[in-house]
């Protein structure tokens, strides 16, 4: 691996990467949740929708490379 790339890999944390997957994850479907609660009956949120099944599933795999990092990290014996 060169240079380059361990700093890459090294520039965020696990639990950065869980977080952001998070935010992300939450970011998506909080506006759709909102409108659920606060919006008319009758209304059809389809962007909210379509953002929502786009934003949770990217949020999960940014959370999953957490965990992944996680993991790997405590095999190989390095801090998270």
């Amino acid at each position: 691996m060169t240079n380059a790339e361990e700093k890459l890999i090294a520039r965020w944390s696990a639990s950065r990467y869980f977080v952001a997957g998070l935010v992300i994850a939450a970011a998506g479907y909080l506006p759709l949740q909102l409108y659920i609660v606060f919006g008319p009956r009758d209304g059809n949120p389809i962007g909210l929708g379509l953002l929502a099944v786009i934003a949770i599933p990217l949020g999960l795999a940014v959370c999953a490379v957490g965990l992944i990092k996680l993991v790997v990290g405590h095999f190989v014996g390095r801090k998270r």
